[in-house]
């Protein structure tokens, strides 16, 4: 079933900036609706979640909750027992709210799901609902003004918990924060602040030199000596996981030098990438792990796009070095040196490298109505799924 279904998630994070949950969004191969889903048997429904929500959080692995979209049909549907501990159900916004689906939603309630009502506005008709409600999520590109604290007025009574949904800007997290809201969704974690004239800090200024390197045809394992040794956090951390088993070498390895000649310069890039952006850089963790994750999609399905895989991974890094370090990406430039192609996949989006970019940023966002169809969308699948696992046992090693 998980390769016949297709499947975007989006992150929902708490006030500090922590993924709590992840909201999930399924479609089969002809974009029907998540009815389905049920329809298999509990193991495939695990395999899923465990897929799809599994993270790593300051070394250790585990599930966060998959928050689904429950339409009126859904709602008659016996779901897994297993998925209570670990489901919020969104009650879409177009379920009627009457006696019969009350009855239902408590019941679902009762068997221990999470109720979130998604796409909220008041209406008198939700009261007899409130007190089996977890969590109110709230469209802000909908909602302003006015509406909105009348909203937030009619809520205040209840114990419940406010979820923004489309905040868009780290400034306009910090204001729904102050308003009260609680969690928040949206893309404003991969998008913070500018701050005119911000000086890079060591550590930054050296990862940005590292990626350069890495983006250079003529790297040496010298000359990534050089730059790996200017943070000697990153060259321990580096030969550990290269001494680890994970590469089961015949002997023990001292420098990096050593360890490019023996594993080769692509394997060590990939990993100077993963530690770099493991707990290195000030940033919130999901944005390192959905770059991770892109990038690894980008190499997957880089042949389709006549593209080289390993310049491929590496687009896929630099597509989020505006939000790493806070810099516009039309300077990016100005701080690593880029080849025609790639400054163009990068600033402007075009090209084969930037038709790569777009289709797998597209797809993790879900925004399916925007997919080149270069490649279908079963590939584009199966590289976010082999992509996410990567991400989730590369960090582990990283982090460990």
């Amino acid at each position: 079933m998980l390769e016949q279904t297709l499947l975007a998630r989006q992150p929902i994070l708490n006030a500090n900036c922590e993924t709590v949950g992840y909201e999930l969004l399924y479609r089969d191969p002809n974009g029907c609706p998540p009815g389905e889903l049920f329809d298999g048997t509990a193991a495939t429904c695990e395999v899923l979640l465990n897929a799809y929500t599994g993270i790593i959080q300051r070394g250790a692995q585990r599930v966060l909750p998959a928050f689904m979209n429950i339409n009126e049909e859904l709602l008659s549907e016996e779901l897994p027992s297993f998925a209570a501990d670990n489901v919020v159900l969104e009650i879409i916004e177009d379920v009627p709210i009457n006696a019969k689906t009350i009855e239902q939603i408590r019941g679902l309630s009762e068997k221990g799901f999470k109720i979130a009502l998604d796409d909220f506005t008041w209406s008198e008709d939700y009261k007899p609902l409130m007190d089996v409600v977890d969590i109110v999520k709230i469209d802000v590109l909908e909602t302003k003004g006015k509406n909105l604290f009348r909203t937030m007025e009619h809520l205040a009574p209840y114990n419940l918990t406010l979820l923004a949904e489309k905040v868009e800007t780290l400034n306009e997290f910090h204001r729904f924060k102050k308003l009260g809201f609680q969690l928040f969704q949206g893309y404003f974690f991969a998008f913070p602040e500018r701050i005119e004239g911000k000086r890079i800090s060591g550590n930054e200024l050296t990862i940005i030199q590292l990626l350069a390197e890495l983006n250079n045809p003529d790297a040496t394992p010298e000359g990534l000596e050089q730059i790996i040794a200017k943070d000697p956090r990153l060259a321990v951390k580096l030969l550990k996981i290269v001494n680890s088993a994970t590469f089961s070498l015949q002997r023990s390895i001292s420098t990096i030098n050593e360890a490019v000649v023996l594993l080769g310069l692509n394997e060590l890039k990939r990993w100077a990438i993963i530690v770099s952006l493991s707990g290195t850089l000030t940033v919130p963790d999901e944005l390192c792990r959905e770059l991770l994750i892109r990038s690894k999609m980008c190499e997957h399905i880089a042949p389709q796009y006549s593209a080289e895989p390993g310049l491929a991974f590496l687009i896929g890094i630099l597509s989020g070095a505006d939000a790493l370090f806070c810099i516009p990406m039309e300077t990016l430039p100005e701080h690593i040196p880029l080849n025609d192609e790639a400054k163009m996949a990068l600033v402007d989006r075009k090209g084969n490298l930037g038709l790569m970019l777009n289709d797998v940023i597209n797809f993790t966002r879900y925004e399916w109505t925007n997919l080149s169809g270069h490649v279908d969308e079963h590939t584009l699948l199966q590289a976010q799924s082999e992509a996410i696992t990567w991400a989730i046992e590369s960090q582990k090693v990283a982090t460990s």
